[in-house]
């Protein structure tokens, strides 16, 4: 219609300025062509000029009233995020958190077919019973106010229609005239461009209702606790009465006043029908009930993390993965083990729970008590960087299994040197009891989360490649190079997210498949836009090298020679569990996963004070005990039980194989002991070679690499062993009568070591071992100038370390003797 009135407007400035010009007879032009094309008519022979001024004045009335109510509507004027609150639910439509709108209500939106006819009707009869009858404006409404406001001498009444009151609420307009005509002019502009259901629907959810609710049904949910599709007459009437005057209907601090409103409406409503006298009876005895709601704020830090991935213009309603039931059991857990975690220094702990099937967070708890300031309450310890210690080893292994080892290969749990990044320094492990085991098989080493196996079996697999696993598993804060972490990755000499390290664990848990967590579920239940594959599914491992950590971290004979049995790790159910401790016993963790669930928990505190005396077996551990139980009930709608499928299911091909236990090497006659390991056929090693003879266990021939181990301990065994000489593969000291075959072999001449910050002092102490020729003798050692102690040559001498630079010195009975200088960081 707009565009038909166009040649109307564009025509309108000629007809005036020939209406100005005095009309009159023109050489060679005949007077009734005076004028602009398709005015003419105006500048006949006989039109006068009352006519025209009287036809141009209702051209330009009429063109008036056409911009009035066809001219554009102020950009982004009926958009409703600005009068929307954002609504954030659980996975089950039950409220998490209300964010006030950008007006400071919380609102609830409803679409036209969604009104409630007895909220309909109450509302026209409070505010504007010939709703349908104007088209915008109400004159009889305009004239009657008027007269009031004339009479009283001020502004009494207003005369606004719901229209109008629905512009005037999107527009939050100034009370003077300029205001009032704009308001005017825009209310019959949406009565044009809307339909009188979606004006009303525009009103009932913009109205003030009080007590910061905005829109009738957050009204009826916050002052009856009911849907307002479940409204009587009696809470109908109550509410169309409110929006006059919020504040003086207060229903909690002036109930007289609000019933009195409300027994105003239901008699209009008699008067107009819309209900009968029994109705109007009943409506009137109805005893109101009105609740005092609370403002929830459950799962604090997940609903800040929600509300941050939506934007500054979230939607109404953002409906998450969070399971209430379960986050409230994690928060109880927690809050039984306070006092706890307080007598060992604990004052934060995170919490988190991952579905691993769908990759959604059903509990997330991030300090422990979101209100407690005194302690960073609300910081998110989920989303913030700390040292893992060793829950990273298991990625070592799932690497090292892809490149062809396996839980039946043995690494060296002897005394090593590693080379660094920085010159002339050596990174020389120790374990976290001081103990050498020597040969492990992978198995109990990462059981027993042992450290110096790890690292060892890093400096074989590569640093780089490890990086890139713990990259592509999403731990997105480790992001500095491959020689700035170090062989010291695997035990955890880095910072990562409990949120993210979580999900890393939640991939072997898939069998090696990658699938980015979220925190959000599409409206509506609609399916995923772009399907699992637009959260990054991919496979970071293979099926065979995730089955053997699951089974590892399942297997509780793995770690019962370091943890025990009968603790917080071992389960009613299966589960693949770790633990780890961070340097100076500053952080504590425990993750594991079944089949449906991964568990993340870390203990410690936001200013990084130590923990006293305890670790992840014993801080995290029994949180992490109980919430995975939690989890796991909540998850299968029942106890877990013994016909469930085993957690860590063979792929094809894998199947038992008897090994030894000590060599991991196919088991043979000779052979004292053997255990049976699932591998796959390319990861079967060939006969045992370490025993030798028809007598089982008459003979170990030990490799190079365990025989000053084995000798140390008195496991030399029958078979020959020359190991080669530390003193031919170390730089050898120069010190006077030091023969070729009488050297200090450790510490290497010049060595360089580090005190690691995350071991106990009594713990790091370096073995002193001289290579002697000849038989096994006593040997005195000194350091400093200061007698050490005494042991025989072919034994070490723990020697605590201290700070500072030192001269060692070895010698004998005979007056040989070798000196080496090392330094301590």
């Amino acid at each position: 219609m707009v565009r038909g009135l166009k040649p109307l407007f564009q025509a309108l400035p000629a007809a005036l300025a020939g209406f100005l010009r005095r009309p009159g007879r023109s050489v060679g032009r005949r007077a009734e062509e005076v004028g602009p094309p398709g005015f003419r008519w105006l500048y006949g022979r006989r039109g006068s000029p009352l006519r025209r001024a009287l036809v141009l004045g209702a051209l330009v009335l009429a063109a008036l009233a056409a911009w009035v109510r066809f001219g554009p509507l102020p950009e982004g004027f009926l958009e409703p995020a600005p009068h929307r609150s954002a609504r954030v639910v659980d996975r089950r439509g039950r409220l998490l958190y209300e964010a006030l709108s950008e007006r400071e209500a919380r609102s609830a939106w409803l679409g036209p077919g969604e009104l409630p006819p007895v909220l309909v009707q109450a509302t026209l009869a409070a505010e504007d019973h010939r709703f349908y009858r104007h088209p915008g404006l109400d004159p009889l409404a305009l004239a009657r106010a008027a007269w009031h406001d004339l009479r009283a001498l001020r502004v009494v009444e207003g005369g606004s229609t719901l229209t109008q009151q629905a512009v005037k609420l999107l527009t939050a307009r100034r009370r003077t005239l300029g205001g009032k005509l704009r308001e005017m002019v825009l209310a019959l502009r949406v009565e044009h461009r809307l339909a009188k259901g979606e004006i009303l629907a525009l009103y009932l959810n913009l109205a003030p209702y009080g007590n910061q609710y905005a829109g009738a049904r957050a009204a009826a949910l916050g002052y009856f606790g009911t849907p307002v599709s479940n409204l009587t007459p009696a809470q109908a009437a109550f509410l169309a009465g409110l929006p006059q005057s919020p504040t003086a209907f207060d229903p909690y601090r002036r109930l007289p006043a609000a019933v009195a409103r409300q027994r105003e409406v239901l008699s209009r409503m008699h008067r107009l029908g819309y209900l009968d006298g029994a109705s109007y009876q009943r409506a009137r005895e109805e005893r109101l009930v009105f609740r005092r709601v609370g403002r929830p704020f459950e799962a604090p830090h997940f609903v800040q993390k929600v509300l941050a991935e939506a934007g500054e213009s979230p939607p109404g309603a953002l409906r998450t993965t969070l399971d209430l039931d379960l986050q409230r059991e994690v928060e109880g857990i927690l809050s039984v083990q306070r006092p706890y975690l307080s007598a060992h220094g604990a004052n934060n702990a995170a919490v988190v729970v991952l579905d691993n099937a769908r990759g959604e967070w059903l509990a997330w708890e991030g300090s422990g008590d979101f209100f407690d300031p005194a302690h960073g309450g609300a910081i998110d310890g989920a989303a913030t960087p700390r040292q893992p210690g060793s829950a990273l080893k298991p990625f070592t292994y799932a690497l090292a299994f892809e490149k062809g080892y396996t839980p039946a290969s043995v690494l060296p749990d002897v005394p090593s040197h590693f080379p660094t990044a920085e010159p002339g320094i050596a990174y020389s492990p120790r374990n976290y009891d001081g103990a050498f085991r020597g040969p492990l098989r992978a198995r109990k080493a990462l059981g027993g989360s042992v450290n110096v196996p790890a690292v060892w079996l890093l400096s074989k697999v590569g640093v780089a490649d490890l990086l890139d696993v713990l990259r592509g598993c999403g731990l997105t804060s480790l992001d500095r190079t491959a020689d700035y972490y170090g062989y010291g990755l695997t035990l955890g000499d880095a910072e990562v997210r409990l949120d993210e390290l979580a999900a890393a664990y939640a991939v072997l848990a898939r069998g090696g498949r990658t699938l980015r967590p979220r925190s959000l579920l599409p409206p509506g239940g609609a399916p995923e836009p772009g399907g699992p594959e637009g959260r990054g599914v991919r496979r970071a491992f293979s099926a065979e090298a995730a089955f053997y950590v699951t089974d590892i971290l399942s297997d509780p004979e793995a770690r019962a020679f370091i943890f025990g049995r009968g603790g917080s790790l071992d389960l009613p159910f299966p589960v693949a569990v770790k633990t780890g401790t961070s340097q100076a016993y500053r952080d504590n963790w425990t993750l594991g996963y079944t089949r449906e669930v991964t568990v993340g928990v870390w203990v410690g505190n936001f200013d990084r004070s130590p923990l006293v005396g305890s670790s992840g077996i014993t801080g995290a551990g029994p949180i992490f005990n109980a919430v995975m139980q939690a989890a796991q009930t909540r998850v299968l709608g029942r106890f877990p039980g013994p016909a469930d499928p085993p957690l860590a299911q063979p792929p094809p091909g894998v199947e038992p194989v008897s090994l030894c236990a000590l060599s991991g090497l196919r088991a043979g006659p000779a052979c004292p002991s053997t255990v049976v390991e699932r591998l796959a056929p390319e990861g079967v090693p060939p006969p045992c070679s370490w025993h030798a003879g028809s007598a089982a266990g008459s003979e170990v021939a030990w490799p190079a690499e365990y025989q000053g181990w084995a000798r140390a301990r008195g496991r030399a065994g029958g078979a020959e062993e020359r190991a080669p000489s530390a003193a031919s593969s170390r730089p050898r000291s120069a010190g006077p009568r030091s023969p070729e075959g009488f050297a200090v072999s450790n510490p290497p001449e010049g060595a360089i070591y580090l005190l690691d910050p995350t071991l106990r002092a009594e713990f790091q102490a370096l073995p002193l071992r001289v290579a002697a020729g000849g038989p096994s003798r006593e040997v005195v050692w000194s350091v400093d100038g200061r007698e050490v102690g005494r042991c025989r040559s072919d034994q070490a001498l723990e020697w605590p370390l201290v700070r500072g630079d030192h001269r060692v010195e070895v010698r004998d009975g005979t007056g040989l003797r070798s000196v080496a200088t090392f330094r301590v960081k």
